[in-house]
Parts: structure tokens; sequence; C-alpha cells
């Protein structure tokens, strides 16, 4: 039966909801029928070929809408629905022409005309024929890490390019990392992006959640679990924390880089979506005295390039020998290359910041008038708000959205900590018109419902 749900990558509703959405047809089509045990989380996400945490978020989904109940140890049940409230299948519909979708922050296929790739392509064929295709001499691969180089010192981030790496398999790269050390212990920001928690086990590391403050990771807490002697590395977003938006500050940072030099482990930065800082000066942990613990990820993908897989790293000048250069150049790789030196990128690149900057600050205009009900802190980005609302609320609130088919990103999605009440609304991928109607609705929630 599990074999038959659909599920769409190219569709930019998140994969989670997707799942969630197609068990609950079932649910409601009895096909799924009360006191039924759904599939563990590891053989659903086997058989479907997607992450685990993938699966937890859609079972956290159907548990809130009171479709399942989960049990410690036991599983995961379908619910008596003759004692759930009857309400419609609260999950979106797969047509994205219905949908407003602030739940992640992949940006726009708008932003990214296919007229790019044809004349990037046209250009790549055009100076090097045949030769675009293979590397036999290495010397594409050369000309590849010099042109990120150069792409990340425009960021702000000084290096050489012997010291950048292309990572293609985010999986491959973390094995290549642990192999460096006998610790298994890992510290990992929460809330965060959960995907990041899923590699690091399924390669048998030992994952321990330290708390945001309003400063940047607790660093007390930190410190208890690099006390045990077991944490190899420590992974942390200084600027912009997903999903929070939490920019460390400068005396938490330097603590940081302390910690890890006492305590001789790696810091991992992910620097990612700093281009979306406003009215702050970035400042990479990487370039900053770290004696060599600081390794710093970004990944270009994310936010320029969807529609192939790459990420950048940058590694501190002990560990250039420990990790074995072995991407093979082809045709994507001398069009990254092209697109990076590119004109065409530059002018992308401020489309898009501009862009995002004008909507985030559309969006707090019209959310303005629903505090101290919707309570965010504003933090120096511009793609995404972490908003909370009293818990008596916070059911209404996600039911109501769903049936309008708005999607956002539930609290519980980014912690195995209980964060009711607290939601991600991205605005990567949503029109002013949107945004309009996203804040008509939750002046309808909000200022209607008696506290």
């Amino acid at each position: 039966m599990f074999h038959a749900v659909k599920l769409s990558k190219s569709d930019p509703t998140p994969i989670y909801i997707q799942l969630a959405s197609e068990l609950a047809k079932l649910i409601q089509q009895d096909l799924l029928y009360e006191g039924m045990k759904l599939p563990t989380i590891r053989h659903l996400s086997k058989q479907l070929s997607i992450n685990r945490d993938t699966v937890v978020s859609a079972y956290k989904l159907l548990e809130q809408q009171g479709l399942v109940e989960s049990h410690i140890g036991k599983g995961t049940y379908i619910t008596n629905r003759k004692n759930t409230p009857t309400m419609p299948i609260p999950f979106p519909s797969t047509s994205k022409n219905s949908q407003i979708c602030c739940s992640h922050l992949n940006l726009s296929p708008s932003f990214f005309p296919t007229s790019l790739c044809q004349e990037l392509t046209m250009q790549i064929i055009h100076e090097e024929g045949w030769e675009s295709f293979s590397d036999p001499f290495y010397r594409e691969r050369r000309a590849l890490k010099q042109n990120v180089a150069h792409y990340l010192q425009t960021l702000g981030v000084k290096t050489h390019f012997a010291q950048v790496k292309l990572i293609k398999d985010m999986e491959t790269f973390l094995l290549s990392l642990f192999k460096l050390s006998p610790k298994i212990g890992v510290c990992v920001e929460t809330p965060r992006d959960l995907t990041l928690s899923c590699y690091l086990r399924s390669i048998g590391a030992k994952v321990y959640e330290v708390p945001l403050t309003k400063d940047g990771i607790d660093l007390d807490i930190l410190e208890k679990h690099l006390h045990t002697g077991t944490i190899s590395a420590i992974f942390v977003t200084p600027y912009l924390q997903n999903p929070t938006g939490i920019c460390y500050c400068q005396e938490n940072q330097q603590k940081l880089l302390a910690l890890a030099k006492t305590y001789d482990c790696l810091i991992i930065e992910d620097g990612t979506y700093c281009d979306f800082l406003t009215n702050m000066h970035y400042k990479p942990l990487y370039n900053q005295p770290h004696d060599g613990h600081v390794i710093y990820l970004y990944h270009f993908s994310k936010v320029y390039l969807p529609y192939i897989k790459y990420s950048f790293l940058v590694l501190p000048t002990p560990l250039i020998r420990r990790f074995q250069d072995d991407i093979e150049c082809g045709f994507n790789e001398r069009f990254l290359r092209y697109y990076l030196d590119s004109q065409a990128l530059i002018s992308l690149k401020q489309h898009i910041l501009s862009t995002c900057k004008a909507r985030y600050q559309y969006l707090l205009q019209k959310l303005a008038p629903l505090h101290p009900l919707l309570q965010y802190n504003i933090q120096p980005g511009a793609l995404s708000l972490w908003c909370k609302v009293d818990e008596s609320l916070y059911p209404l609130l996600l039911n109501q959205l769903t049936k309008k088919e708005m999607i956002i990103a539930p609290g519980e999605l980014f912690s195995n900590y209980d964060l009711k009440g607290y939601f991600r609304l991205s605005i990567s991928d949503i029109s002013y018109e949107e945004i309009d109607e996203l804040a008509k609705l939750l002046s309808k929630i909000l200022l209607s419902t008696p506290m």
C-alpha cells in the first residue's frame, strides 16, 4: 500500500507535507483503519527513499491533526476517528497555483530563467567545444577552485584556492570528516534544520542538542558536553541561524572559538545565508584566529543554483592534505565555473537580495498590528521570521492555515523538544499579494479569537 504513496521533489511543497497529505487521504478513505500501526520511521523512509526526519515530521503533523497517536517504544497508530472532530483533509493539494507556501527557504523558480542556462551553455560549447565534457589533466579542477575561492572572497571569506573543496554529497563529506577522529559525539544547535541530524545519525554519530539563546549557542551547556571528551565537532550557524534568524554576538563567537581550542574539536560553520544580512557586518568565524579549528561550509545551490547540487568547503591549512580532492570535472562543473565568473550571477544576486529585502519589510509592516498576539524578533536578515503565538491558539492557527492552503513550517519540525506555538514564516517564494492574504488570515484568527 505504501509503495503507492506519491512524492515529488519537483513540487515546492515540502516532502513531509506531501507525505502527511498522502497518508491523511488513505486514512480518510478508510484504507488505513482505526488501530492500525503505521510503518516504523526507518522502514517507511527506506521504502520511499526519503530521510528519516521527513517521516518524523509527517507523523508529527498527522498527530497534531488528531489522525494518529504516537506511543514511545510502541509506534504510531491510527486514532479512533469517531472521537475526532470532523474536518476536511488538513493538507494542501499538489497544485502550486492554489497554495501560499511560506514553509521553505528555497527561492522561487521565477528567479532562475532558462535563458540563463541556455546562454552559458552556448558560451561554454562555443569556447571549449568537445573539451567541455572532460578534464583529463585536471586543469579544470584548479580553475574551478580558483573561481570558488574568488566568489567566497566576495562574501568576505578570506581563503586560498588550495583550501577549497567542492562537495556534491554531504553524507560522503561527513563520513570523511568523522574518520579524522575517534570521537563520535557531535553538538548541534536546537532548534535547527533536522536534515543535518539525519545525516549525522546515518553515519553513526551521537548527536547532542544545545539550545540557542538570544546571543547564540548556550556556551554553558555546550561546555558540559565538551567536558565529556567525546565531542569531535560543533555545527553552528553564527549568522541568520535557521529557523530562528539569531546572529551570535561577538563575545559568544570568541568564547566558542576558545572552547574549540581548549577541547580540541572542530567547528563546522555554515555561512549559507550570509548574503541576506542587513545592517550588520559579516565576520565569519573562519576569518578570526582559530588555530585550525574551523571549517567553513557554504551551500551554494540552496541559494543561487537550485538545479545542480553543490556546496563549498573551506578547510583550515592543517586539514588540507587529510581530505581527498576527488571531484571529476565534466560539463556541469564547467557550467558552475562560468556561472561563478559571470555578470549574470552578479545581476541575479542583486535582484534576489533587493526583492527579498523589500518583501521582508512589507511582511513586517503587515504583521505589526498583530503584536503582541503574534510575537517575533526582528533579526538583521531578510528571508524568514521565527514567530510565536499563544499555545491555546496554536492548533486553531495551524488548522485554519492549512484549510486555506497556506503552508508554514511548524516549530515541531525543528527540534525533538516541544516547540508548540512556534513557527517559521519564509518570504522566499511568495508575492506581495500572497503576503496580504496571509496577513489578513492571521489577523482574522488572532484578533477574533478570545484568549
